[in-house]
């Protein structure tokens, strides 16, 4: 894209705050869940913490990959709703639940492997132990999750947002107060521990769920949308766009989780300061991430719309975007670590760990704004693959080997295997970025070629976000 069209960004700008901004906040609100769990089951003690840092990575790098298998709803959908036939978009949805279900199977399985995971690593027995308690409630989670991540991704293909961010809320709401009662034994619950956080998350995760239900079936019942027989085809195409997608979340996801189970062989310390400072890092995430989906979003709408351009200028506004927001989180990052570690923990060594790894967060935030953007942006235009690769190098032919050889060869430590992922994350936003602007070049010339549209701006996202 040239300077004209650079700078022309700006007019798409406000379409992008307008649906990145309720995603954003719904994202945090999702991430909020692990800081609120993470901060309760602190006042057992840092094993406790580090148990359930440990589980939830493991669980959360199996269900991802399910998880991202339904991104495929964004840009089909999307499509489908900016040129006129909400029917598809309902179609879109209706064969993503049997996606969903299918996908649930095998992650629950999967996670019940986990005592056997735990000793093949080589986990300190306390840390385990914790985390096979607070898996063995958790891993129900996984279908009620699914489900919900696949009417949320149909809801905001077509710019509505409001209704899962109610339905975010009310569940951190319940996520608080059973989370309370089953760890400590209040109102008269049992006293379950690490695993009473894992069932809090479970029922949380199906009011919202059910919260979701309403919206999805008046929006089905108001596009048109008339089963008429399962669509191979078109569950082909959820798979071609969804399975790189879930793979690359995987990628990426489960690198940090592998971090994770590193740090288990350190000591319990580095495994709760590393649990303190991802969970400070996936606060921060969230935002970009709200972004990504939006750019996603906005980049399939203009496709559908026949407006190319219009997908160029949307990728480009999503990415100053999240490169200005990561930039000011790592400004807060070096100002304040000690204040934050704090947050989860009275431990000196875990804080004094903490605000050693924060420094890296701090490093590699713009770095992990700018590849979530970019991934995004590929998406809605039906590109997953090259994102699915370039996690592949940069985490797992770069970056973990790297933190690997620096934290056990070399003597850094649990900062070793941070500055491992400050490396991988590099390479891959490096990597998309320039994948982009072919791609954005791509776009402006197929526009050139469809001659002018001066509604295109309006019609970015039909003039408003839904709610």
């Amino acid at each position: 894209m040239g300077p004209k069209g650079f700078l022309s960004f700006r007019s798409e700008a406000g379409p992008v705050f307008r649906l990145a901004a309720p995603i954003a906040l719904m994202q945090t609100g999702m991430v909020f869940y692990g800081t609120a769990t993470t901060l309760m089951v602190g006042r057992i003690g840092p094993e406790a913490i580090a148990g359930v840092g440990l589980g939830s990575s493991l669980y959360f790098m199996i269900f991802v990959c399910a998880a991202g298998i339904l991104l495929g709803i964004d840009p089909l959908s999307s499509r489908a709703f900016g040129s006129g036939r909400p029917a598809e978009s309902a179609r879109v949805l209706s064969h993503a639940v049997f996606l969903a279900v299918g996908a649930g199977l095998p992650v629950f399985l999967a996670v019940s492997t986990a005592p056997w995971v735990f000793r093949v690593i080589g986990v300190d027995s306390g840390v385990a132990e914790t985390a096979v308690r607070f898996l063995s409630a958790l891993r129900w989670h996984v279908f009620p999750a699914l489900l919900f991540t696949a009417s949320r991704q149909y809801l905001q293909s077509m710019g509505i947002t409001r209704t899962q961010l109610v339905a975010v809320v009310a569940g951190n709401g319940l996520n608080l107060g059973l989370g309370w009662a089953l760890i400590f034994g209040r109102c008269g619950l049992p006293a379950l521990g690490v695993e009473g956080a894992g069932w809090a998350l479970v029922c949380s995760n199906g009011l919202m769920l059910s919260l979701l239900a309403s919206r999805v079936r008046r929006e089905f019942l108001g596009s048109g949308f008339r089963w008429s027989g399962f669509d191979p085809a078109l569950m082909r195409n959820l798979l071609r766009i969804g399975l790189p997608a879930g793979i690359q979340l995987a990628l990426e996801v489960g690198a940090f989780s592998a971090g994770t189970l590193l740090m288990g062989r350190i000591g319990s310390a580095a495994a709760a300061s590393h649990q303190v400072a991802l969970n400070l890092a996936s606060l921060t995430f969230m935002v970009p991430l709200g972004i990504s989906h939006a750019a996603s979003v906005l980049v399939g709408q203009g496709i559908g719309r026949g407006r190319p351009l219009s997908s160029a200028r949307a990728g480009w506004a999503a990415l100053a975007m999240g490169v200005c927001f990561m930039a000011l989180m790592s400004v807060v990052f070096l100002a304040a670590p000690e204040a934050l570690a704090r947050l989860y923990t009275r431990d000196s060594a875990v804080v004094e760990l903490s605000v050693t790894l924060l420094a890296a967060a701090a490093a590699f935030q713009v770095f992990d704004g700018v590849q979530i953007v970019m991934t995004g942006a590929l998406r809605g235009l039906g590109e997953t693959r090259i994102p699915m690769a370039a996690n592949l190098f940069g985490h797992w032919f770069l970056g973990l080997p790297c933190g690997a050889l620096l934290a056990f060869k070399l003597g850094v430590g649990a900062l070793g295997i941070w500055i491992g992922f400050c490396l991988g994350l590099a390479a891959v936003a490096a990597s998309l970025t320039l994948v982009w602007r072919v791609r954005s070049r791509d776009l402006c010339r197929r526009d050139a070629a469809l001659g002018p549209h001066p509604e295109e701006a309006f019609d970015l996202a039909g003039g408003e976000v839904r709610s």
